[in-house]
């Protein structure tokens, strides 16, 4: 399967960059320091180019909250499977965290 995520609408998907990412994992989108700009309706568009189909998700809104007197602490989120590989095989791990 392959993963991408849209912008308000259909074709505007977004630019990967330093501050956007998409997990090929679980198609999360992650978004490193939200700025206003960020604001709008998010859709997931999933395909799989062996049975040439393809879906999207529902919209999802993103409201950017402009107080920037939160400060979050820091928040790891440690949810592990067991992971296994062969001697000589490539293992993807992937680890974020969330705060100031």
């Amino acid at each position: 399967l392959s993963y991408r995520w849209l912008l308000n609408e259909f074709p505007v998907f977004i630019a990967l960059d330093k501050r956007r990412f998409v997990s090929q994992t679980n198609g999360n989108l992650y978004i490193a320091n939200v700025e206003a700009s960020d604001k709008g309706n998010y859709s997931c568009f999933v395909s799989s180019p062996s049975i040439t189909k393809s879906v999207f998700s529902k919209f999802i809104p993103l409201i950017p909250q402009s107080d920037r007197a939160k400060v979050y602490p820091a928040d790891i989120k440690v949810k592990f499977k067991d992971t296994c590989a062969l001697l000589g095989q490539n293992v993807t791990l992937e680890c974020f965290a969330l705060g100031k």
